[in-house]
């Protein structure tokens, strides 16, 4: 009945969809999809056990300003207190890039781990300047706590996950 004609069949043509190079900025995990080491999943939780072990430094600190401080000490209880509650929220706040192989962070996270030992040793010495037994436990346990993330943030597993030259 109906007479139809095709038309000569000609290819479809598509646009080339470029294959995707994988994102390598500094801020973004290199990883997606892959479950990570035990080693790096410890050190993630040791790194939010680290929070409250800084925090309970921060309020022993601000425990002793409220108590009557000597005045020779007071602005290094007050810097104490400052510098502790910032340790306490870079070491929660870098776990999950770390646990996510973000290799700024994860230097960022190393920095911040020294530094808190710095703030427990800090800490420590404060607390043998005005003789206070509640400083000295929160200090000691907040240096315990920072010696044990700063040797799970520089071993090997963690290292190899996060480290941008073994990205390749």
């Amino acid at each position: 009945m109906y007479e139809t004609v095709s038309s000569p069949s000609v290819p479809e043509q598509r646009p080339e969809v470029a294959a995707q190079a994988p994102r390598t900025g500094l801020l973004s995990g290199r990883r997606p999809g892959e479950r990570p080491p035990s080693d790096v999943q410890q050190t993630c939780a040791l790194m939010f056990v680290a929070g409250p072990f800084f925090g309970f430094l921060a309020y022993a600190a601000w425990d002793r300003l409220g108590a009557g401080a000597p005045t020779q000490v007071v602005t290094d209880l007050r810097t104490l207190f400052v510098l502790s509650a910032l340790t306490a929220a870079v070491a929660v706040g870098l776990a999950v890039p770390v646990l996510r192989a973000v290799p700024l962070l994860w230097r960022v996270a190393q920095f911040g781990a020294l530094a808190g030992m710095g703030v427990a040793l800090s800490g420590l010495h404060r607390a043998a300047q005005i003789s206070s037994t509640l400083l000295l436990v929160a200090a000691a346990l907040a240096a315990l706590v920072a010696i044990v993330v700063n040797i799970a943030l520089w071993t090997t597993a963690v290292r190899r996950w996060c480290d941008v030259r073994g990205a390749a």
